[in-house]
C-alpha cells in the first residue's frame, strides 16, 4: 500500500459538496477533504509541526458486507508546498477498535482513546509513523458498545491527561492505570478520570455524565465538558467541570433521566447545574477566542457561546455559527495556530461505517490570530474563593464549614470537596454540621470519598450516616441520605426511608423520592423508560390506601401518568366519594382531564353536577370538561346560569366566552404598566389555576405534575417571580427564549417550511418530533429534511393575553406566582 497520497486540493470531490451555511458573515469554511479519501472520521488534533492527526472509524458498527479495513486508521495531513493548506495525507497508524479521540501530549507522542482503552503512540524514528504503542488505561468490563465507553480525551495545563467515560449501560468496570492503581464502578453513570502521562496514579475527577465525549481545558485553567442527554432528558449539556463534581445523572436509576433520584441541572441536593444547553448529540468543545465552540452532530450545526459569569461558574448566551443541512454531521474539532478550526464530519446520520466523511476549515476572513487565540475571561473572585476552598491544605475547618453555607452550589461544592482532599473529614463531627446545608455536605463528601475508595468507609459507618441523615428534620438532608441509600442498595435502611411516609410534612418532592428509592430496594433495580413499574405500582396502592392521610394519598395520584390504566375512572371517582378533601379531590379531578377519554369526561360532568363536593371541586371538573364542550353543554349551559352559586357560574362563562380581546378595552402591549393597573387586583389562585389547564398553556408547559413537557415546567414560579415579570412573558413570549426552548424552522425536500420545538427522535430513529405553536406534534421524516435552523422567536403564541379576559389573565398570573 503506498503510504503517501497526494490529495490534489480534492478539487473533484470539493465542487460536488455543497458546504453549510455560515451564519456569521465573518467565517468562512472550505473544504479540506472528502470521501473517498477520508471516510467516518471522528477525533483530531494538530501535532507540534502544524500537521492534522485525524481518526478515520472503520469499527463502528461496520455492516457485514462492509469492504473497508478491520481496524481504525489515523491520517497525518500536512502541507505540501507551503501555501498553508492541508493537501497531502498519509497513514500515521493502523489499529485500534472503536477509536473515538486523540490529543497532543506535547513530547512527541500522542495518547488515543478507544471504547476499552487509552494508548500513546509515537514515532520512535522520525518517519512520521507511529512504531511504539504503549497502554496507558485499560477499562475492564462486559459492555461493549462502541460509544459508551472511554471516549473524551484532554491534556491538562497540570500535564495529567483527563479521560470522559460513557455511562457504559451501567456494567461494573475497572480503569486500571500502568501501576495498577485503579477506579471500580458500574451505575454511577458516566464519569471524568485522570492520570499521569505515563498512565500511573489513576484518579476520579467528576461523575453524574451520560456520555462526556468531548473536554478541553481554557487558559484560566478550568475543564469544560460536553455530552449527549438520556432518553427522555434533553438538553445536551455544556458543562463546567471541576474536582469531586456530581452532575447528577445515574444510568442505575434508567436510561430516561427522569428518575426522581436523578440531577440533569442541579435540582438535587449535592449535585451542579450545567452552563448551558447545547445541540443534539454534542461531541466537542473548544475555545476559540473569547468563546466556546460546540459541534452538534444531531442537529446539523456547530455553536457558539459566550461566557456570562454566575458565581463560581458560568454560563453562556449561544449563537449558531455554522448550520449544515442533514449530511452535515460535525464530530470533532480542532484549532490550529492561526485560529482556522478544523472540523470532521461523519455526514450521514447512520451509526454504522459508510464509507463518508469530510474535513473542513472554518476562519476568520480578517485572518487576525489574536482575535481567535485563547482569552476566555480570568478567574473571578468566587472562582479562586472555590479553588482555595478546594485546594488550600492550610484553611482552618471552620472556614470550610462558612463554604458550605454559601448559596452558591459551586462554592457549596469546593468547601465540600476540600473536606476530603485535606481530610479534615475525617475530624468532623456530625455534631459540627449545624446548618442543612452543612449536613448536605457532610453526607456527599462521605458519599464521594466512598466512591473513589470503597475501602474508606465500613458498611457499619456508612449505616450510621445514612441512619442521621434520615432522621434530620430539613428535607435537602433526607433527600441526599435517600439517594446514598438507595444507590447502595441499602436494604436495611428500607424501614427508616418508608417511615418517612408517615409525617405529615412531607413534601410532594420528598414523597416522590421515597416512593422511588422503595421501589428500587424493592425490586433491585429502576425501569429504562420514562415509566417505572414498580413505582407506578407503588403509587397506585397508596393512593388507594383509605388509611394515608388525604395529604399523601393527593401527592401519589399526582405522580400517576394519564396513561396509566389503573386506577380505572369508575375507581378514582368511588376514591373520591370516600374521601372528598380538596386537595384530594383537586388531584382526582386532573387525572381524570388529563385522562380525557369519554370514561373520564362523564365522571367529571357527573362531579360538577353532584352539589355533595365543594364549589372548588365542581368547577374544577366543569374546567376539566372544556376540550371537549360541545358535547357537554347543557351542562355548562345550566352551570351559568344566574341561580347558580357563583364559582360555578363564573367558570362556565368563561368557558363559553370566545373571544374576549374584541370585548374589553386593552390597552398597547409594550405599555406594562397599563396592563398592571388592570390586574392590580389580587387573583384566585383556585379560578387561574383552571384557566391554566383549560387553555393553551397546558399544551407546552407541565404544573405540578400535569401537562406536556415540550416548555418549561411553570411550578417553581411560586414564589420566584413577580407578577410583571409573568405578565411581560406573557405579552412579549420572545423577550427571553431560553436555550433549552428555542424553536426550529425546518424545510423540507418538496419545499414545505415547517416552525416547530423539537422534541426527539421518532420511530426507530428515522425521523424528528415538533410541538407546533398550537400544541399538536408532528413527525418529519430525517430523509425529507433539506435544512433546519433555530429561530429567534419563541414558540408560544403572540396575542395570549387576547384570549382570555382580564379576570382570567389575573387569577392565571396569581396561580403562577403563588399570590
Amino acid at each position: 500500500m503506498t503510504r503517501i497520497l497526494v490529495l490534489l486540493l480534492f478539487a473533484s470531490t470539493a465542487a460536488a459538496v455543497e458546504p453549510p451555511r455560515l451564519l456569521d458573515p465573518n467565517l468562512q469554511i472550505e473544504l479540506i477533504a472528502s470521501e473517498p479519501e477520508l471516510v467516518t472520521p471522528t477525533g483530531c488534533c494538530f501535532d507540534d509541526d502544524g500537521s492534522l492527526l485525524v481518526i478515520e472509524c472503520h469499527t463502528h458498527f461496520p455492516p457485514d458486507d462492509y469492504v473497508g479495513p478491520k481496524t481504525d486508521r489515523i491520517y497525518r495531513f500536512d502541507d505540501s508546498d507551503g501555501d498553508g493548506v492541508l493537501d497531502r495525507k498519509s497513514l500515521f497508524y493502523e489499529g485500534g477498535i472503536a477509536t473515538m479521540n486523540i490529543v497532543n501530549l506535547g513530547d512527541g507522542s500522542f495518547a488515543v482513546a478507544t471504547r476499552s482503552n487509552v494508548v500513546r503512540l509515537r514515532d520512535t524514528d522520525g518517519d512520521k509513523v507511529a512504531d511504539e504503542r504503549t497502554v496507558l488505561l485499560s477499562h475492564n468490563t462486559a459492555a461493549v458498545y462502541p460509544h459508551n465507553g472511554l471516549g473524551g480525551l484532554t491534556l491538562g495545563p497540570d500535564g495529567w491527561l483527563y479521560v470522559g467515560q460513557g455511562e457504559n449501560f451501567g456494567e461494573p468496570y475497572e480503569l486500571v492505570g500502568t501501576d495498577g492503581s485503579k477506579q471500580i464502578g458500574g451505575g454511577e453513570g458516566g464519569n471524568v478520570f485522570r492520570c499521569k502521562a505515563d498512565g500511573s496514579d489513576v484518579q476520579r475527577v467528576a461523575t453524574g455524565f451520560w456520555n462526556p465525549f468531548g473536554l478541553c481545558f481554557d487558559s484560566a485553567r478550568r475543564l469544560w465538558g460536553v455530552g449527549n442527554d438520556p432518553d427522555a432528558m434533553p438538553p445536551n449539556r455544556l458543562m463546567h467541570i471541576v474536582p469531586g463534581g456530581d452532575y447528577g445523572f445515574q444510568f442505575r436509576f434508567g436510561r430516561a433521566g427522569v428518575h426522581p433520584l436523578q440531577a440533569w441541572d442541579g435540582e438535587f441536593p449535592g449535585t451542579l447545574p450545567m452552563t448551558a444547553g447545547t445541540g443534539e448529540a454534542a461531541c466537542a468543545v473548544a475555545v476559540h477566542g473569547q468563546h466556546l465552540w460546540v459541534t452538534s452532530w444531531g442537529d446539523n450545526r456547530i455553536e457558539r457561546h459566550s461566557l456570562v459569569q454566575r458565581g463560581a461558574t458560568w454560563g453562556t448566551t449561544v449563537e449558531t455559527v455554522v448550520q449544515g443541512d442533514a449530511n452535515f454531521r460535525p464530530v470533532a474539532m480542532a484549532v490550529a495556530a492561526d485560529g482556522a478550526v478544523y472540523v470532521t464530519d461523519w455526514v450521514d446520520r447512520s451509526y454504522p461505517v459508510h464509507r463518508k466523511g469530510r474535513l473542513w476549515r472554518v476562519v476568520h476572513k480578517t485572518a487576525d490570530v489574536s482575535a481567535t487565540a485563547d482569552d476566555v475571561p480570568a478567574l473571578t473572585t468566587p472562582e479562586k474563593l472555590a479553588n482555595v476552598l478546594r485546594e488550600d491544605g492550610t484553611l482552618p475547618i471552620d472556614r470550610r464549614m462558612q463554604g458550605l453555607d454559601s448559596p452558591d452550589p459551586f462554592v457549596r461544592q469546593a468547601a465540600t470537596y476540600g473536606l476530603v482532599q485535606t481530610d479534615q473529614l475525617m475530624s468532623l463531627g456530625r455534631e459540627q454540621a449545624t446548618t442543612a446545608d452543612q449536613r448536605v455536605a457532610l453526607l456527599t463528601a462521605w458519599r464521594w470519598k466512598e466512591l473513589v475508595d470503597p475501602s474508606s468507609l465500613s458498611a457499619d459507618e456508612r449505616h450510621a450516616l445514612i441512619e442521621w441523615g434520615l432522621a434530620e428534620e430539613s428535607e435537602t438532608v433526607r433527600l441526599a441520605a435517600i439517594r446514598w441509600a438507595t444507590e447502595r442498595d441499602c436494604k436495611d435502611q428500607l424501614a427508616a426511608i418508608q417511615s418517612l411516609l408517615q409525617r405529615p410534612e412531607t413534601s410532594p418532592r420528598l414523597f416522590s423520592a421515597v416512593i422511588a428509592s422503595i421501589a428500587y430496594l424493592e425490586t433491585g433495580s429502576a425501569s429504562r423508560r420514562s415509566r417505572d413499574p414498580a413505582i407506578e405500582k407503588l403509587l397506585i396502592e397508596f393512593a388507594g390506601n383509605s388509611s394515608a392521610s388525604p395529604k399523601l394519598r393527593a401527592m401519589a395520584i399526582r405522580r400517576i401518568p394519564e396513561l396509566s390504566e389503573t386506577p380505572t375512572d369508575q375507581q378514582l371517582r368511588q376514591w373520591l366519594d370516600d374521601q372528598p378533601d380538596r386537595e384530594f379531590a383537586k388531584e382526582v379531578v386532573r387525572l381524570l382531564a388529563a385522562r380525557g377519554g369519554k370514561a373520564a369526561l362523564d365522571q367529571l360532568a357527573a362531579i360538577a353536577a353532584d352539589e355533595r363536593f365543594d364549589l372548588q371541586t365542581r368547577a374544577d371538573a366543569l374546567a376539566g370538561l372544556s376540550r371537549n364542550a360541545d358535547a357537554y353543554a347543557t351542562l355548562i349551559n345550566r352551570a351559568s346560569l344566574p341561580k347558580q352559586p357563583e364559582t360555578l357560574r363564573v367558570e362556565a362563562r368563561r368557558m363559553q366566552k370566545r373571544n374576549w380581546g374584541a370585548d374589553e378595552s386593552r390597552p398597547d402591549k409594550d405599555d406594562l404598566e397599563a396592563w398592571m393597573a388592570l390586574i392590580a387586583d389580587r387573583g384566585d389562585v383556585d379560578a387561574g389555576r383552571r384557566v391554566f389547564f383549560r387553555t393553551t398553556c397546558v399544551n407546552c408547559h407541565r404544573h405540578s405534575g400535569r401537562g406536556a413537557q415540550t416548555g418549561p415546567d411553570l411550578t417553581s414560579l411560586s414564589g420566584n417571580l413577580t407578577k410583571k415579570r409573568v405578565l411581560d412573558s406573557i405579552l412579549h413570549p420572545s423577550k427571553e427564549v431560553g436555550p433549552l426552548y428555542v424553536p426550529w424552522k425546518i424545510l423540507t425536500t418538496d419545499g414545505n417550511v415547517l416552525t416547530g420545538l423539537k422534541l426527539d427522535r421518532a420511530g426507530a430513529g428515522n425521523s424528528m418530533r415538533f410541538q407546533g405553536a398550537d400544541g399538536e406534534v408532528f413527525e418529519v421524516p430525517l430523509a425529507d429534511v433539506q435544512q433546519q435552523e433555530p429561530v429567534d422567536q419563541s414558540i408560544m403564541p403572540t396575542g395570549l393575553e387576547g384570549t382570555m379576559g382580564i379576570g382570567e389573565l389575573r387569577d392565571l398570573i396569581a396561580f403562577l406566582i403563588g399570590e
